[in-house]
């Protein structure tokens, strides 16, 4: 069980850094320093996860509850395309 969380945590935590990186803004978007500081957050990380994981295999720790938020995060980037400033708003 262990090592199929820690299998499925580590192609989520992937699957968010790449999309996140591979972004591009559509044209006439502005730059805002805030949503691009989440952003790096997210990319540092994702990937700091992937490589924690890829590093310690099956010892890494993964649990359950850690696999079901980076689920929640997955569905959220890919549904804004990768797009941070999407994800944070809050109007409807």
């Amino acid at each position: 069980m262990a090592e199929i969380t820690t299998f499925l945590a580590l192609l989520a935590s992937l699957a968010i850094c790449v999309r996140l990186i591979t972004y591009r803004a559509h044209a006439g978007a502005t730059h805002r320093p805030g949503v691009s500081l989440v952003a790096w957050v997210l990319i540092a990380s994702t990937g700091g996860q992937a490589l924690q994981i890829l590093l310690y295999g099956p010892r890494a720790h993964v649990s359950p509850w850690q696999l079901g938020l980076l689920l929640v995060v997955l569905l959220l980037t890919f549904q804004s395309k990768g797009n941070v400033a999407r994800i944070l708003r809050t109007d409807p």
